[in-house]
């Protein structure tokens, strides 16, 4: 069904409640030209909204603005208005969504506001966002499992350097990321100058990084005497330190060596699924055989390691996704992440026509993971929702006991101050309530040419 939004709200709650009816697709999506309509109007009268369509009677929603400040009467009308357009549409189109009128990114982020405004989390998630019991109970245990590090040592900030190169390009992935062969001849530039910038931004630090993270791409899919200059000036004095080396064909006892050489604490091994054919279909080099491989190799390193699996992908079944969660389970890695498979405007899936609207089959995937991971021993610690994913469904990281890593906690829960390295890299200063970001240039070769110029927009960013 296609319908278009009339509304009197702003352009940002305009924005969110457009994700309320995309959410629920493919039953019901946005059309700009379509005669069918569905209609949020913000009445005079404070606390009244309207909602009408061209296919449901009028519903008023009415509710009590006494005594709030301006900000809380905006809060207040956000949530009153998300949450009856998704009553609206879910009673018409009989579907209810596993988040209800939550959007964003970040469903733990809803949990924590909840708290500072005295109201029981788990009983308004379910009773006013329509969120499911499930998901409610999945949001509260993230929230119980990171609260060791949640909010810790704010004086202090994390560290993120990024190397944006894989060996070849996944077709669900819509990063900003380089296939290295082809760009071999920029490599060394782009090193010299995250060299510059590391050397530069320590100069601007203010004391130690509580967390390293050196993302992609796979930074173990460059050479290894430029991962060697990168690492040497990242100089790491024994904080948690993550490397993501989760393409299986990019690791070897060399790598391996130096990343431990280098005091490099956890790194990636990521299968993403331990079905070959969906391996060769989503365009990643090997097979599960040598993800098997490279996990026993990256074993005797002493790494904690994390392994990614992804439901929803193209031509999986339940018991395809099961098998992957058991054997990963069985390798017994101290993370577990299991993404839901997001369909990114930038990614080939996307491009090539993949749809996958079998929310029954996603849902039953996830809802698989969890059982199976709380059953094993490990619980979930930080979580995202992204918008192009079959129902809105969550990504969310699973560790065992005394090992959730800290950079992802803080860097979802946005609690910490991030100095951020690299092409397509965004540094984010926290100061309270207040969040700024600065971003660098996506483009390997813009990066490289404006370097000194991002070097001095950074010292005035953090001054």
């Amino acid at each position: 069904m296609k319908i278009k939004l009339v509304t009197n709200a702003n352009e940002g709650l305009r924005n969110e409640l457009s994700d309320i009816v995309r959410a629920f697709n493919p039953y019901m999506d946005l059309d700009p030209e379509s005669e069918e309509y569905i209609s949020v109007f913000f009445a005079d009268s404070l606390g009244r909204i309207q909602l009408s369509s061209s296919f449901e009677k009028e519903v008023t929603i009415d509710f009590s603005v006494d005594h709030l400040s301006e900000s809380q009467v905006k809060k207040e009308y956000k949530r009153y208005s998300k949450s009856g357009l998704y009553r609206y549409i879910s009673n018409h189109l009989n579907v209810k969504l596993p988040y209800g009128s939550l959007t964003g990114i970040r469903p733990t982020k809803m949990y924590y506001d909840l708290q500072l405004e005295e109201k029981n989390p788990l009983s308004t998630l379910c009773n006013f966002f329509d969120v499911s019991e499930e998901k409610a109970n999945l949001i509260e245990r993230v929230v119980r499992t990171q609260s060791d590090v949640y909010g810790k040592e704010t004086n202090r900030f994390d560290s993120f350097i990024n190397i944006p190169f894989c060996p070849t390009r996944c077709s669900y992935c819509s990063f900003i990321c380089d296939v290295v062969d082809r760009v071999k001849g920029k490599l060394e530039k782009y090193v010299e100058s995250l060299i510059l910038d590391i050397k530069e931004e320590k100069k601007i630090m203010k004391g130690l990084p509580r967390s390293i993270y050196v993302g992609g791409g796979t930074p173990t899919s460059i050479p290894l005497k430029l991962l060697e200059e990168i690492l040497t000036a990242i100089d790491a004095k024994g904080q948690e330190f993550t490397v993501e080396a989760g393409r299986a064909d990019t690791l070897n006892s060399d790598v391996l060596a130096l990343m431990k050489e280098k005091k490099v604490t956890r790194i990636s091994v990521n299968p993403q699924t331990f079905k070959d054919s969906t391996l060769q279909l989503i365009g990643r080099k090997g097979d599960s055989a040598s993800v098997l491989s490279a996990y026993a190799l990256s074993r005797n390193y002493g790494f904690d390691i994390n392994m990614d699996l992804i439901s929803g992908l193209p031509q999986e079944s339940f018991d395809d996704f099961k098998r992957s969660i058991d054997m990963a389970i069985d390798l017994s890695p101290e993370n577990i992440t299991v993404h839901s498979l997001s369909l990114k405007r930038g990614s080939i899936l996307t491009q090539s026509g993949y749809t996958n609207d079998d929310l029954e089959c996603v849902l039953k995937q996830n809802q698989y993971a969890v059982s199976s991971l709380l059953k094993a021993g490990y619980s979930p610690y930080y979580m995202y929702r992204q918008k192009n994913t079959v129902g809105r469904l969550e990504n969310v990281g699973y560790a065992k006991a005394g090992k959730v890593c800290v950079y992802n906690v803080d860097n979802m829960e946005e609690t910490h101050t991030i100095y951020a390295s690299g092409a397509g890299a965004i540094s984010k200063r926290v100061e309270g309530n207040l969040i700024t970001r600065l971003a660098e240039a996506k483009d390997i070769s813009l990066y490289s040419s404006r370097i000194e110029e991002y070097i001095q927009r950074k010292k005035e960013f953090f001054s």
